[in-house]
């Protein structure tokens, strides 16, 4: 699925109320963060994360790989904060406000 950019905008306003619950530290993406942030994704649709390294690009990459492997759409970055968002047919709660 593709966002328009009207979609990723009004993502971008919803996750202005959310804290980061999914946060990578040094170990970077393990099988648990994957986990954590499937379950996440599964029961909120848009989850905003975290990665705490000091290289930017390799914050990007991180959280790129986050996405790909989570099979979720990266919505926004910014700093080192950055939202995801996949839809949940079972359950949605945010993709049907889009």
């Amino acid at each position: 699925m593709d966002l328009t950019n009207k979609q990723k905008a009004k993502l971008k306003s919803m996750a202005q109320e959310l804290d980061a619950i999914v946060k990578i530290g040094d170990k970077g993406i393990t099988p648990t963060v994957i986990g954590s942030m499937n379950e996440a994704l599964k029961a909120r649709e848009l989850v905003k994360f975290s990665v705490s390294h000091p290289d930017r690009n390799v914050r990007k990459e991180i959280m790129h790989e986050l996405a790909k492997a989570s099979d979720a759409i990266l919505v926004n970055i910014i700093g080192k904060t950055a939202l995801l968002f996949k839809v949940n047919p079972e359950n949605p709660i945010i993709s049907n406000k889009l």
